[in-house]
């Protein structure tokens, strides 16, 4: 007979169920609580061998702070920390610039650009230059100017019955000049036609000599 695949159901359970499935929901037991060979505390609650043992490279360099924090809180308590503390900041700082993560961060700072920047004194502002700066300031923070423009300027009302005559001529049709051919203008003349006084010119002499043909001899 086959090994059956699941749990038969039961009067608590009654739907079937895969023995895979069963077995998967039930919690496990790290830590069997015996009172032969338990783990040692300290009063803080702390395993003894948790702070005995050693940690890797990788878990304590992600251990360190963020370096910029460390720099914020050198320069924000430099005068209130002892000197032997600001030494062990200092430590930490070294330690932290470091660690593989800042340089693949790109946040690893020079210490020595960094002391030489503290060491310089930070000149304080004239009177000229505080009165330049709140200057600029209060006309940063004026309200924009609106640049509106200037209103039409319009003359005495007049009654409408003046304005009549110049509203009628304006919504009149406007009169288009219509240009005519040049036989039809009154100053045309056609040059195909002949006077009457020209059938009766008298022909002279002189006008009979022009107009008879000339007979041309060739030359020796």
């Amino acid at each position: 007979m086959a090994k059956l695949k699941y749990d038969l159901p039961t009067n608590t359970f009654p739907y079937k169920i895969t023995r895979r499935l069963n077995a998967l929901s039930v919690p496990r037991r790290y830590c069997y609580e015996t009172m032969e060979g338990m783990p040692a505390y300290t009063p803080t609650g702390i395993r003894k061998s948790a702070l005995a043992g050693t940690t890797s490279d990788r878990v304590n360099d992600i251990a360190w702070p963020w370096i910029r924090r460390l720099v914020i809180i050198k320069k924000q308590y430099k005068n209130r920390f002892s000197s032997e503390r600001l030494e062990r900041i200092d430590r930490m700082i070294e330690f932290a610039n470091a660690t593989l993560y800042t340089k693949l961060a790109n946040c690893v700072i020079d210490l020595k650009k960094q002391d030489a920047k503290e060491v310089k004194k930070k000149r304080g502002w004239t009177e000229s230059e505080w009165k330049k700066h709140m200057d600029y300031i209060g006309q940063v923070a004026a309200p924009k100017k609106e640049f509106k423009p200037p209103p039409v300027k319009r003359g005495k009302s007049v009654p409408l019955e003046v304005l009549m005559p110049r509203i009628t001529a304006m919504a009149s049709r406007p009169d288009f000049k219509c240009y005519k051919r040049m036989s039809q203008e009154n100053w045309y003349r056609n040059p195909e036609k002949v006077a009457p006084s020209a059938l009766k010119y008298v022909l002279t002499e002189r006008t009979k000599k022009l107009a008879a043909p000339r007979n041309l001899q060739p030359q020796d």
